[in-house]
Formats: C-alpha cells, structure tokens, sequence
C-alpha cells in the first residue's frame, strides 16, 4: 500500500510538472510534450520492472544453487562420519587383534623375547662405540645392519642375531691391525675441500693420511652422520715423522709410532701448543728487550772469554821466555823491569806495581757489563710479570672472570717474561763467573811474576 501510495504521489507530481509545463507553451507544443513525458515515463517504468524481474530471478537461481550444495555437501558429510564410522570400527578391531597377536607372540617366544630385549641394549650401548670407531669407515654397514634388527617390530632370525656379535669381534679384530684404506677426508684438498684419499690406521685409535701423514679425527658430535677429518693443528713433527716411518716400512718391520687412546684429541692438543717462536712472542716488548740484552751480553762474554783465553796462552808462554816486549800484560810488565833494572829495590817495586795497576783494567774489561747484564734481565722479567698481571686483572675487571681465554694473553705475557729474564740471567752469570775467573788468573800471574823478578832483585842485592 505503501508503494503505490508513492507511486500514485510520483505520478500526481509528474503530472502536475507537465501540466505547468504545458501551460508555458502553445496549444500544438503542449500536445506534443505531454505525450513524449508520457512515453518516457511509461519507457522507465518498464525498464525498472525488467531490472526488478531479472534480480529476483537471479536471486532465485543463486538460491537454488546454494540449496543444492548445502545439500551436496550434507551429503558428503554424512558419507564421511560413516565411513569414519567404519574405520574407527575396524581400527578398534585391528588394535584388539593385534593385542591378541602380541600376546600370543610373547607366550610363544618366552625366553627368546628376552634374548631379544637383551640384543637390543647391546645393540644400543655398541652402535654408538662401532659408529665413531675409525675401523667403520673401512667396514661400513654394521650399525646400519645392528638399528635395524634393535627396531624391528618381527622377531629376528638367527642370521640377524649373529649381526652383533660379528660386529663386536670386527671390532675387537681392528684394535690389533695396522692397514690402508681408502675413505672420504673433510679438509684433505688444498682448499680445504673433501678428498677420497688413502689412510693409514693404527687399531682403532690413531690415522694419518698416507700421502703426507696428517692426523686425522673422527667428528660424531652433533653430526647426523660421522665423518673423518684432518686435525686443524698438526702436532710437531716427531709425532708425524714417526707416523711417516711406519707408512713407508715393510712388511713385518717393528716401528715405534705415536698412539692416541683419545681418538686424536691428545694429537688436536698436541698441535695447539705454541711453538718455541711463538712462545717467545707472548713476551711481547718487555720479552724482546730481555733478549737483546742476553744476546749483547752473550757477545760480550764470548769475546771477553776468547780474549782472556788468548792472553792467558801468550802470559803462559812469556813466564817460560822471560822475553820483554808489548804483546802481552805479561811481557809489558817484564818490559816495566828491564827499563827500571838499575832502580833501587823498593822503586823497582813501585814501577812492577804501576804496571800491573795499568794492565788490570785491560783484563777486567767488560766483566762488569756481563755481570750488570746478569743481574738487569731477571729485573726486566720481574717488570714483565707485573705488566702481565695488570693487563689480567685489566680483562677481569672489564669481562669477568667467566672465560679463561681472556685471561690467557696477560698470563703468558707475566709467565713467559719471568721464563726469559732466567733465561737470559743464568748464562750470563755462568758465563762472568768463568771470566771473572779467566781474569783473576791472569791478574794471579802477573802479580806472582812481579814477585818473583822483585825476589829474584832482591836475592841479587843481597849476595851482591
């Protein structure tokens, strides 16, 4: 009622438009217009009523479609809970058969279902041990064949049993051999890539390639599968030259060759060690002015050692000659007697006296260099000590004291400045002692052999 209550308003207004619409016009023009707004109107209308016609068939067919795959779908919907149906029954059927049959195959197996748990755990405590052995890269298979008789849900045969024992004594038949093969090597090539190359093994503890005998180890840490690699630190070269012996002996030969019960982590240490250059280098600045200072003082030593020596010969043979001259202290303190010969004893004495005072410097030079030597390199180490202990407590202080690592650097520094201030002091102080020694021998001598020219003046006089 409410529509055709507007439409009729509608209709009235469109009216009454045309009609004022008509008066404005003449006679014949009014006709005319009033028939168009009718057409047009009657146009419109028409067209509504045909939109409205196909959007209420359009809803109908859309209705329909959705009815009919509501109804597909409830279709389906009942064909899969029964079917979920069914399979749930025969499910709970399967389970209830296979309780019975697990039931029946214990009472049937009796103890051999106790044979099998006990295979089983022995197969767990051995795989681990065969699948990080060396010994299985060259006899591959055997974990592979023990998991899959310790994971099967049928009883084993006999064949199957005999897996782990065959195993074991593979294993325990490795331990004793010293053989080649050939296996897969992480870092073997150039670059560091994976190499087949030839291993020699010694039991099941110790390999090295056989080209340039190279330790190898076996990676099983977090790895799905293990694998051989190359030792990233070499041990020294004892260790590889040792291996190297035993690549190229002959057969039934007895060589001495190094042995790591730990698999390679004895040799992986082994390497990491610093060598003697690098040891020194931990000394730093302080460690390089202890070593200057042992070599000057070395030179020193030697020379002053080797000229005491010399001059020590050359006496030896003037107090045989009692020939004067300037070659040695010796001859210039026989020298000093014959020019002063005619001198009354006691000025003899005297001029003997200055002489040997001139020569003593001469002998005692550079003693005092090597002893304040001696004695400066251990206060050089003390001093390295305590630079080493400062940049210690320096990293404490600012990362804590949870890694060593950090620790290690100002440790070596005090350690290894300590090792070398000893170093450098113990030769040295050997090394003055034998020429403080040298030198007051030689001074022994030319004080004795001035005596003996005074006596010898003396005796002279006297019987004169």
């Amino acid at each position: 009622m409410f529509k055709k209550t507007n439409s009729f308003r509608a209709f009235g207004a469109a009216i009454v438009a045309a009609g004022s619409i008509a008066l404005s016009l003449p006679a014949t023009a009014q006709v005319s217009s009033l028939s168009e707004v009718l057409r047009r109107v009657e146009a419109d209308s028409n067209q509504l009523d045909a939109e409205g016609r196909e959007r209420v068939a359009q809803f109908q067919r859309e209705r329909d479609a959705q009815a009919s795959a509501m109804a597909s779908a409830r279709a389906e919907l009942r064909a899969a809970e029964a079917r979920g149906a069914r399979l749930n029954s025969r499910f709970e059927a399967n389970e209830a058969r296979l309780a019975e049959l697990s039931a029946d195959l214990n009472e049937q197996a009796g103890d051999f279902g106790e044979l099998l748990g006990q295979f089983r755990t022995a197969a767990g405590e051995t795989m681990p041990i065969i699948n990080s052995s060396l010994s299985n890269f060259q006899y591959p298979g055997r974990t592979e064949k023990l998991s899959e008789v310790a994971q099967a849900r049928t009883l084993p045969t006999r064949r199957d049993l005999d897996s782990l024992p065959k195993s074991i004594l593979r294993e325990m038949i490795a331990q004793s051999e010293v053989t080649s093969f050939t296996a897969p090597v992480a870092g073997a090539g150039s670059n560091g890539e994976t190499l087949d190359v030839e291993l020699t093994r010694v039991g099941v503890f110790t390999a090295a390639t056989s080209d340039g005998a190279r330790f190898v180890e076996v990676i099983s840490d977090n790895t799905a599968t293990p694998y051989v690699r190359v030792l990233k630190a070499q041990p020294s070269g004892k260790f590889r030259s040792a291996m190297r012996s035993l690549i190229r002996a002959d057969e039934g030969a007895t060589i001495i060759v190094p042995f790591d019960p730990s698999k390679g982590d004895l040799f992986a240490i082994e390497g990491e060690k610093p060598s003697l250059q690098e040891r020194i280098g931990q000394g730093g600045a302080v460690g390089a002015v202890i070593l200057t200072l042992l070599a000057v003082g070395l030179v020193f030593a030697v020379f002053k050692i080797f000229t005491l020596f010399l001059m020590g010969g050359a006496m030896a043979r003037t107090a045989k000659s009692r020939k004067a001259g300037v070659g040695n202290p010796l001859a210039r303190v026989l020298e000093a007697y014959e020019t002063n010969k005619g001198a009354d004893l006691e000025a003899l004495e005297l001029k003997l006296d200055e002489q040997i005072l001139r020569e003593s410097p001469k002998i005692e030079r550079f003693n005092d260099v090597i002893k304040v030597l001696a004695a400066v390199a251990p206060l050089l180490g003390l001093l390295g000590t305590v630079i080493g202990m400062i940049i210690t407590f320096t990293a404490i202080t600012n990362f804590g004291a949870g890694d060593p690592k950090l620790m290690a650097g100002g440790i070596s520094t005090a350690l290894m400045t300590t090792v070398l201030g000893l170093v450098a002091a113990i030769p040295l102080l050997l090394l003055h002692a034998i020429s403080a020694s040298m030198a007051r021998g030689n001074q022994q001598v030319l004080d004795e052999q001035a005596a003996g020219l005074v006596a010898e003046r003396a005796e002279r006089g006297g019987a004169a």
